[in-house]
């Protein structure tokens, strides 16, 4: 199945334009064939009519029988068949190639038909040879004057004259040998003839005919081929900018819009639809971003001061008191609470307008390798950081990106586990890498694991710290800046995060 609607479209505009072609040559070469066979039915029939009435001599219907396969550019003189006979139905010349299978004695000889000849009146109405000069009658004499009704023969005598005999002509087909042959008769009451001649001698003409159709037609379909590439390829052009310009479509570019001015009748509608989709995202977009910052922004305040007298109640409380614990464990629920509402304000950053600047990623990530080797002292952390890794970046949020990659290493690591961190060049971008020791996950959590608020390890998710936004945060701001993060390998022994950045 062809996947392409726009190879599809020249592949069926093809296949009818070839349907239409080869229809419409096999009709041509039929109707060509049809118009010759009844110019060669009428050419035997005028011959043979037009030669019934002359009286010639056996050898003279050998010399006729010449100039007619001259006439007729018959090369072969088999292809010609003459007879001519007189009114008592004896043979007067046989072309000497006359088949045995053509009994003459079954001849269907035509009957005459009776035609009046021209009238007196014809007469009467020529004027005599001039005999002036140079042609011209002397002055005055201009003929004799027009006829009177008393010059004209009475009444009686106006009747056409005797009816004269014209001679019976008809085409008829035979079989002979296997070959079609057209046969004109032409008979009268002192002779009869017949000429035929043989249908094949039309089948080089007909063979010309159909080699120029056989070429003109698949030089006709490369054409139409080319035509449907170009026409297709012009009517997709609006489509293929909408694909562009919804691949342009980011957290960036919900204010984008297209044009219709230009556009075909059928697109504009399209258009039209898009745009309004366009709006209508960006307006929620923007609503729900706004939501998360105000949200977390409302929400910061309350929770630091919460977290405030938590921590003063504790330390009043007695020591290891249930008192104390109780309020530990609340103390906990409201730390878990600043976090979301600091990574959501993280989050509705990463949605904005990031502003960037030049950003050391190598000394960054030398600063998280200190950082991990002193939060897990119990793992064997390594590193290849290639040295000068300078990007255009935001920070304070793509620092954020790093501690949370490497808190989750650390988080969701073995006992001994191993930690290593890997940064290089590639192409126009920067690749880090951070691999840990790991049990690995299911497929159905991996394809989940960049959702908000998911949590791969559910049973200990109260056990391990964090609320499932750290990696869907971290995504958000790797495509903020033009980049990607993805989970490059995992299995029963290690998981690898890759960040890809750009350079400039």
């Amino acid at each position: 199945m062809i996947s392409s609607f726009k190879t599809r479209l020249i592949l069926l505009s093809v296949l009818v334009s070839g349907v239409a072609l080869v229809g419409f040559g096999v009709g041509s070469w039929w109707l060509i064939r049809s118009i010759q066979l009844e110019r060669l039915d009428t050419e035997v029939r005028v011959h043979a009519e037009r030669e019934v009435g002359r009286p010639r001599t056996a050898f003279g219907w050998q010399r006729f029988e010449a100039d007619v396969l001259t006439n007729f550019g018959l090369r072969k003189p088999e292809d010609l068949l003459l007879l001519a006979q007189d009114g008592a139905g004896q043979v007067i010349y046989q072309s000497p190639n006359w088949p045995s299978t053509f009994a003459i004695e079954r001849l269907p000889w035509p009957s005459q038909h009776d035609v009046p000849k021209a009238g007196p009146w014809i007469q009467l109405l020529r004027l005599p040879p001039p005999d002036g000069p140079r042609g011209l009658p002397r002055e005055g004499q201009w003929g004799p004057p027009p006829p009177t009704s008393a010059d004209l023969p009475a009444e009686p005598n106006l009747e056409p004259p005797p009816l004269g005999v014209r001679p019976g002509s008809s085409v008829i087909f035979r079989d002979i040998a296997g070959e079609q042959w057209r046969i004109g008769l032409a008979s009268t009451e002192r002779a009869h003839v017949l000429i035929a001649v043989n249908a094949k001698v039309m089948d080089g003409e007909m063979t010309s005919v159909r080699n120029a159709f056989v070429v003109a037609i698949p030089f006709a379909l490369l054409l139409i081929s080319l035509g449907a590439w170009v026409l297709s390829s012009r009517a997709m052009r609006p489509l293929q900018k909408l694909t562009e310009a919804t691949q342009r479509v980011t957290a960036k570019g919900l204010d984008q819009r297209l044009t219709t001015a230009g556009k075909d009748q059928e697109f504009v509608e399209l258009i039209a639809v898009y745009n309004g989709m366009l709006e209508r995202l960006e307006r929620s977009f923007k609503q729900a971003t706004r939501f998360s910052a105000d949200a977390a922004h409302e929400l910061k305040t309350p929770l630091a001061i919460l977290q405030g007298q938590m921590e003063r109640v504790i330390h009043q409380a007695e020591e290891d008191s249930p008192l104390q614990r109780e309020l530990s464990s609340i103390l906990d629920e409201v730390r878990r609470l600043s976090g979301i509402s600091r990574k959501l304000l993280l989050l509705s950053q990463a949605d904005a307008q990031v502003r960037k600047e030049n950003f050391d990623l190598s000394a960054a990530l030398e600063e998280v390798l200190e950082d991990s080797q002193m939060l897990a002292p119990h793992l064997k952390i390594s590193s290849e950081i290639e040295p000068g890794l300078t990007i255009q970046a935001d920070s304070s949020l793509l620092h954020q990106v790093l501690y949370n990659l490497i808190s989750n290493a650390i988080k969701y690591n073995l006992e001994p586990g191993w930690i290593h961190i890997a940064a290089k060049r590639h192409g126009a971008c920067v690749e880090v890498s951070i691999a840990n020791a790991s049990t690995g996950m299911t497929p159905a959590d991996e394809a989940r694991l960049f959702e908000r608020f998911f949590r791969a390890d559910t049973a200990h998710s109260r056990q391990v710290e964090g609320v499932g936004l750290g990696l869907s945060l971290s995504r958000e701001i790797a495509r903020a800046h033009g980049g990607e993060l993805r989970l490059q390998s995992q299995s029963s022994e290690q998981m690898v995060f890759e960040l890809q950045l750009p350079l400039n």
